[in-house]
């Protein structure tokens, strides 16, 4: 840190420590919920909190000055499981800006991150945020990060062109629900609960490339059963009663519209038509739910971009994203060769921090 002493980071371990962290964003006009912050910071996949706060030991009530988080995770590295984590929130009050402090608390978390034999920090840094991550925290950039959508309805898009009266007189849907044909030993059924199986499956699917989160059942549970206020839909595709694929998705009132987030779907690659069959399934679902648009992040080379393609999902050009949101890391120890190209990497809506 600078040897500006009256600025003390340290590291949050409570939810006493969390109450305030979220105070300190309602008092910068972004609220956060408790609950969340709990689930994130106390209870992610290595159970431990990786938050630095400044306070101003000069101010009142000893106050916040900046936040920095991330969020450790499993990570498959070429193979191997490692420690890793997600960045995530930023802040440094409006009355303490211009002072380098989110530079110090990141370097100090960074620091921490290394200590703990962390492999990489990576994240998804909005149009706010890059400049200072990339130039001051050494980031490198994977970039775009890949939007995917399926328009359902012509309102939603028309309604951005010629307003809302003229676009919802114009509205109609554009898809119609598809027949499914499913062979008798085959069924898509609710899961209640990732296990074994799941993992197995992750396994099989992640022999396709070398870098993502560890999407295996301990964390699937915790993403999408175990996230607070959120409500998923998780779909299995079973075959003689063995699971052979399953897609996430859930539905949102975002971006003045109705909206499928795609959250996840996985499946063995040594039959893509699983992949295909879910993605149709959940399409079927928007159809009655009148959905205006389907998102999903999917990479082009990735193993499950056919399921998508097929079902008639295309790359999102950059005038129609939602927000604009850059992707990118900065390692911490080795492998730098592999985290580097982007055709290592995998990603989907399980990344999103937001959804």
């Amino acid at each position: 840190m600078k040897s500006d002493t009256k600025y003390k980071p340290y590291f949050i371990s409570s939810e006493k420590d969390l109450a305030e962290y979220k105070r300190a964003f309602e008092k910068n006009g972004s609220p956060k919920k408790l609950s969340k912050l709990i689930w994130m910071h106390l209870k992610n996949p290595l159970k431990e909190p990786l938050v630095s706060m400044i306070k101003d030991s000069n101010g009142a009530n000893n106050s916040v000055a900046a936040i920095y988080a991330v969020m450790p995770v499993f990570f498959k590295i070429n193979g191997r499981i490692e420690k890793a984590c997600q960045s995530l929130d930023t802040l440094t009050d409006v009355e303490y800006r211009g002072k380098g402090l989110f530079v110090n608390n990141a370097k100090t978390v960074y620091q921490k991150a290394k200590e703990k034999e962390m492999a990489l920090v990576y994240g998804f840094p909005n149009g706010k945020s890059v400049h200072g991550f990339v130039k001051k925290l050494g980031w490198k950039l994977l970039d775009p990060v890949p939007f995917l959508y399926k328009p359902l309805r012509t309102g939603y898009f028309l309604k951005k062109i010629v307003g809302n009266r003229l676009g919802n007189v114009l509205d109609i849907s554009l898809v119609r629900k598809k027949k499914t044909n499913l062979p008798d030993n085959v069924s898509i059924k609710n899961i209640e609960t990732f296990s074994d199986d799941a993992t197995e499956l992750w396994s099989k699917f992640s022999s396709a490339f070398s870098v993502s989160i560890h999407r295996d059942a301990s964390y699937l549970n915790w993403r999408f059963k175990k996230k607070p206020e959120e409500q998923y839909i998780i779909k299995g595709y079973y075959e003689n009663e063995l699971l052979k694929g399953f897609v996430v998705y859930t539905f949102k009132q975002k971006h003045g519209g109705n909206i499928c987030y795609i959250m996840e779907l996985i499946f063995d690659i040594e039959t893509p038509s699983v992949g295909k069959e879910l993605i149709k399934y959940a399409t079927n679902q928007c159809v009655v739910q009148k959905t205006d648009v389907m998102l999903s992040w999917c990479f082009s080379f990735s193993p499950n971009f056919d399921s998508y393609k097929s079902n008639g999902f295309y790359i999102l050009p950059e005038k129609l994203k939602p927000i604009e949101l850059h992707f990118g890391y900065t390692h911490l120890a080795h492998d730098e060769d592999i985290l580097k190209n982007r055709e290592n990497w995998y990603v989907s809506y399980a990344d999103s921090d937001t959804v």
